[in-house]
Formats: C-alpha cells, sequence, structure tokens
C-alpha cells in the first residue's frame, strides 16, 4: 500500500482507503473480543456497564483524537456508539455464558 504522498491516481488513494477500512474491521472485532473476554472478570450483569470506565474513556477518546489532528466533535460519538454497542454484545455474551440465553450458535 502506497503512502498518501506517494499516491499517483485517484485508483492508488481508493485502495489506501479500503486497507485502511480493513484494518479499522479488524481492530473493531479485536476490540470485541477484549470485550467478550472481560465478560468473565464481571461478577453479574449489572455489573458489565462500567459507567465510570465510560466516563474515563470519552475524554482519553477526545484527548487522543485532538493529538491525532482529528475532530473530538466526530471521534467522541463515533466511540461512544462502538462503547455502548460492545456493551451490549458483552451483555449477551456475558448471559449466553451463564446459561440465561439462547444463542445462535456464534458464541
Amino acid at each position: 500500500m502506497k503512502t498518501p504522498e506517494q499516491c499517483s491516481g485517484l485508483d492508488d488513494v481508493r485502495c489506501g482507503i479500503d486497507a485502511m477500512d480493513r484494518q479499522i474491521i479488524q481492530a473493531l472485532g479485536q476490540r470485541l473480543a477484549y470485550v467478550k473476554a472481560a465478560a468473565q472478570f464481571k461478577p453479574t450483569e449489572d455489573s458489565i456497564a462500567a459507567p465510570e470506565r465510560v466516563a474515563a474513556m470519552l475524554p482519553q477518546r477526545r484527548q487522543w483524537a485532538e493529538q491525532a489532528g482529528l475532530d473530538p466533535m466526530f471521534v467522541v460519538p463515533l466511540f461512544a456508539q462502538i462503547i455502548h454497542w460492545n456493551i451490549a454484545q458483552q451483555v449477551r455474551h456475558w448471559r449466553l455464558q451463564h446459561g440465561l440465553e439462547q444463542g445462535a450458535g456464534d458464541e
């Protein structure tokens, strides 16, 4: 994959964007695997949400966005959505692991 500066045409740019999107999706999958792994350390379903952790995470993501030259007004809501979806997935995983929910065989 060429760097943005090495691109000599739109095809190079699109190839780079596609490669980056694939990496983002793979990273989201790996993040979800960590989220599911955390379920084993949560004693109750109510302990999963961890609002104090979320409250600490979002300001940190804002800072990281600013350091990377990205607009925090985009990054913070994006991470809020990722976090809330991951919490829902962790609840489902926790419930499946504790026999409280029937799965589709994908756990």
